[in-house]
């Protein structure tokens, strides 16, 4: 027997904070006891509540599944998945950070007496982390966690009742971490960053219970 869930969500949220960037006036040096002649060719990044309100909606999908049906010899196969998508709508410059559009995780999975197998794989969408402000920056800039999916394989086999092998292969498809920067108009081809490649993990070993 399957188990399938599937749910929406809608979530307002009024005067959120966004991003502002202007030159520092003498009042609002004085609010904060600055000397204008030092910082008064400064400019100011700071937050405020925006006027309108954010809108959050999104779907939220999960399986799991026992292939039962199939012949004995392929008995105890498991199959899984889950999913998220959400979008905001209202200001851009809203500093919802951390925000993730997309994501999701799937995998199967084959046990036996004597030893396990699974194969899963995650995937998360394009992160949007802290703003971007400054002078010539438009409103709505962000830096971004590029999107990546890691996919994983594990198992075990035990040689007696309380002692078995174990592996872990992490990341085995070698998939990066990249960071972007990204406003309403920026081209793709500007849009790249920096990579950071932690490559694949590998760990094997023996695992006992005593």
């Amino acid at each position: 027997m399957g188990q399938v869930s599937l749910g929406g969500f809608r979530r307002e949220v009024t005067n959120f904070f966004g991003a502002t960037v202007f030159p520092a006036t003498p009042e609002f040096l004085a609010l904060y006891n600055l000397d204008s002649t030092i910082y008064g060719n400064f400019d100011v990044s700071t937050q405020k509540n925006l006027d309108d309100t954010v809108r959050m909606e999104g779907v939220d999908f999960s399986y799991k599944q026992a292939l039962t049906f199939l012949p004995p010899w392929a008995r105890g196969v498991q199959v899984f998945a889950n999913a998220s998508a959400q979008r905001l709508l209202g200001d851009s410059t809203a500093a919802f950070s951390g925000f993730i559009s997309r994501s999701g995780s799937w995998g199967l999975s084959l046990t036996r007496p004597k030893w396990n197998a699974r194969v899963n794989w995650n995937y998360r969408g394009r992160q949007r982390n802290a703003p971007v402000t400054g002078v010539g920056i438009e409103p709505g800039t962000f830096n971004y966690s590029g999107k990546r999916l890691y996919v994983d394989v594990l198992g075990e086999y035990y040689i007696w009742k309380q002692v078995g092998l174990f592996i872990n292969l992490r990341n085995v498809t070698d998939a990066t971490e990249d960071t972007e920067i990204l406003g309403p108009s920026t081209p793709a081809h500007a849009q790249f960053r920096q990579r950071i490649d932690y490559a694949s993990l590998w760990t094997i070993g023996v695992k006992g219970t005593f």
